[in-house]
């Protein structure tokens, strides 16, 4: 190949890599405090800023706080809905996992690049909140289990201003459409067409301002509900009650002098935004090959 012949190659390429950032990519938004919350709207909102973003709406017709990623067994309702600020999306009057599913899988609208949940009214951090009651996470989970890489977003409990939180949703969402590395990145790579979530908790500072984003793991197994569980003491002849730390995860202090939080939890209460990318399966993915030996072990 001659020298002008590798050089219209090579703009070739750039013009071909350019025209794939360019394309434009659907997203479903979802959440489970209902399609009239104040942070669907939101986010919802700054998501349409973005004229490569394609935006579809389906959301639970109710508040459905607390309901992780559990379905409606029996018939739900499906009608038109609008969020606080107008855009019209689809009302499903279930769980905020029939809301994913129907969206995704219904045939009624094309099936999205991405999954966004939220922006949740309270915090989703530590085990217990994210993996066992958030329906806020347990939308994005069964997402994410079906193959669509997916986000939940939440913010601290009692504040009124999701402005913040919608942008660096859509700002990661634009890296995503953007940017191959996320996409990869939340990709499982074990065969299985699974993608991972990323679980966004933004603080709101009384004092002092958010100290940045930490990516960082959900607080330990322990944790119950933001109170990290030390230890078990007696309280008399064959009763025992827990002790607790001292972590409260309802408690923000911007101003400590923190700079390396180890979990959610900590990054959280200390003023930073989390982000934890998070599996949606308790199958430990490619591992699996390797507890093959299991399989020789006598069970007679």
């Amino acid at each position: 190949m001659t020298m002008k012949g590798a050089l219209l190659a090579l703009c070739g390429l750039s013009l071909m890599a350019q025209s794939a950032l360019a394309q434009n990519i659907r997203v479903l938004v979802t959440n489970d405090d209902g399609i009239g919350a104040p942070g669907i709207a939101a986010v919802v909102d700054e998501l349409q800023l973005n004229p490569n973003l394609i935006i579809d709406i389906v959301a639970p017709a109710t508040n459905q706080s607390g309901t992780t990623d559990g379905f409606t067994s029996a018939p739900f309702g499906v009608a038109a809905g609008t969020t606080a600020t107008g855009d019209v999306g689809t009302a499903v009057s279930g769980k905020p996992a029939d809301a994913v599913m129907w969206g995704l899988f219904s045939g009624v609208i094309p099936a999205p690049d991405i999954v966004v949940s939220g922006i949740n009214a309270g915090q989703n951090i530590g085990r217990y909140v994210a993996e066992d009651l958030s329906g806020t996470v347990g939308a994005a989970s069964v997402a994410a289990r079906r193959g669509f890489p997916a986000i939940a977003a939440s913010l601290a409990l009692g504040s009124g201003d999701y402005s913040q939180a919608a942008k660096y949703v859509a700002n990661v969402v634009e890296d995503f459409r953007t940017k191959p590395r996320l996409g990869k990145k939340m990709t499982s790579k074990n065969g299985l067409d699974m993608r991972l979530l990323l679980n966004i908790n933004f603080p709101v500072c009384s004092s002092g301002s958010i100290k940045g984003v930490a990516v960082v793991p959900l607080a330990e197994s322990q944790d119950l509900i933001g109170r990290v569980v030390n230890g078990y003491m007696s309280t008399g002849p064959g009763t025992y009650q827990a002790e607790f730390s001292t972590t409260n995860a309802f408690t923000i202090d911007c101003t400590t002098p923190l700079d390396k939080p180890t979990s959610d939890i900590e990054a959280f209460t200390n003023g930073f935004i989390s982000v934890t990318p998070m599996n949606p399966t308790l199958t430990p993915d490619s591992k699996v090959k390797k507890f093959k030996f299991l399989a020789k072990i006598p069970f007679s």
